[in-house]
Parts: structure tokens; C-alpha cells; sequence
């Protein structure tokens, strides 16, 4: 257990898990079981739109998310910490990915300023996604809350997203044992 989980449990501190994610119209399906001399098919498009969500998650299932149909960057990642900054009730940990995003110049320019508002950035070593446990939460989503209707066109899709989103840790509980 690190200096800030430990800090976490004593309630002097929160840690946040964040990353980005997104979602096509091409459903996740790892796998699926037809019937002998059936075909199973589902309707898909190309990598046409997409659906980004920047989301900061807490190891009691708290989210704080946002959705975009363009690509995350810089600014986008600075307004998303700006909004979790806004809901902070302690000194808070955010526990970033080593993504080219995250490290920006504009964003490393905050840094500081979000320090001193109680937010402090760290990093993952390199490769190391298992250890970013927002990663959990896009895993639960694409293969095991959404439902194979839900990529019925991109319209549909984002609103089955944005609910989905709106009720992680009430509906869609999420547990780190």
C-alpha cells in the first residue's frame, strides 16, 4: 500500500484514478456463443464517430466524468481537472498514465497552481495500465454494462454512455478489494 492510499484510509487525503476512454460504433464483444449452423450478427459501422470520456475516479466509486466527440487534449484535460478541482473536499492525488497528453506542456504550466490548490499529479511507471484502476471501470462498461442494442446508431450510443456514466458507484457499483 502507498504513502497516499495509506493517507487516504486515515482521511487526510483522496486518490483519483484518470484517463480517457472511447467508445465507436463498433461493439467490444470478447466473445459469443451461437447455436451450431447459426450466424450471429450484429449491426456495426466503421471507426466513423467517436464518443472520448475523460473520467476521474476514486477508489470509493466516486466519478467525476466528461464526454467529447473530439479528441482529448491539452485543454480539454485542464477543463476536466479544473471541474474535479471544484468537487475536491480534501488534498487530493490524481494518478495519471504516462500518456503525451497528460505531460503536455500546458498542462505541466498548472501543475503548480493546481498544487497549491490541494491537487497533486502523479505518474505511473511506463507500461503499466493494470495499476490505473479507471481502467476497470472502461473494461465494466465496454464489455459487461453496455448492451448490444446500445450501439444501435451514435446518438444511441452516447446516451446509453452518458447514463451509463451518470450512475457509476449507484447502479453500476464498482469495488477494489
Amino acid at each position: 500500500m502507498t504513502r497516499w492510499h495509506r493517507l487516504e484510509q486515515a482521511g487526510k487525503c483522496h486518490v483519483w484514478y484518470g484517463d480517457e476512454s472511447g467508445f465507436c460504433l463498433q461493439p467490444v464483444l470478447p466473445y459469443l456463443w451461437q447455436k451450431k449452423g447459426q450466424t450471429v450478427g450484429l449491426p456495426s459501422s466503421a471507426h466513423g464517430k467517436r464518443l472520448n470520456v475523460l473520467g476521474f475516479l476514486r477508489r470509493d466509486g466516486h466519478l467525476v466524468s466528461q464526454t467529447f466527440t473530439q479528441t482529448v487534449k491539452a485543454e480539454q484535460l485542464i477543463a476536466g481537472v479544473e471541474t474535479l478541482l471544484s468537487t475536491l473536499t480534501r488534498p487530493s492525488v490524481l494518478i495519471l498514465d504516462n500518456a503525451s497528453v497528460h505531460k503536455n506542456k500546458a498542462v505541466k504550466a498548472k501543475r503548480a497552481e493546481w498544487k497549491q490548490k490541494g491537487l497533486r499529479l502523479l505518474f505511473l511507471p511506463p507500461y503499466s495500465p493494470h495499476l490505473n484502476k479507471i481502467e476497470t471501470l472502461w473494461r465494466l462498461m465496454k464489455y459487461h454494462w453496455l448492451s448490444p442494442c446500445a450501439y444501435t446508431d451514435f446518438e444511441t450510443l452516447t446516451h446509453h454512455v452518458t447514463q451509463l456514466l451518470a450512475q457509476v458507484g449507484n447502479r453500476y457499483p464498482i469495488s477494489f478489494a
